[in-house]
């Protein structure tokens, strides 16, 4: 492969950086020219099409609490925290720690 090509991922086939695409997967018959005012250069007006259009995107109105609801169940989470025999085990260590930090310096 040179150095000023890449390989077009629909064919594998060598293609000039710098060109309009594969001449295999873009053939003339493929292609589809829009015409000036489709394409936003016919007029002078500054005003640009809204990027977002034709994306198919959910509207405005989309409701996040029924997405949630629908995702993950009406069920409520469990609760996040730290067990009783958690803390009782870090007391435990604390006074164990204590206890040894005490017999190394005589106490």
């Amino acid at each position: 492969m040179k150095a000023d090509t890449y390989l077009c991922p629909g064919c594998d086939q060598e293609v000039a950086v710098g060109s309009r695409g594969c001449p295999r997967c873009n053939s003339p018959h493929k292609r589809r020219r829009r015409s000036k005012a489709a394409a936003g250069g016919g007029g002078r007006s500054r005003e640009r099409a809204d990027p977002a259009d034709g994306l198919d995107l959910p509207d405005d109105d989309f409701d996040y609490d029924a997405f949630v609801a629908r995702e993950f169940g009406l069920k409520p989470h469990r609760r996040i925290g730290t067990k009783w025999y958690w803390w009782l085990t870090a007391l435990i260590l604390v006074v164990l720690m204590i206890l040894a930090g005490g017999s190394l310096w005589g106490w």
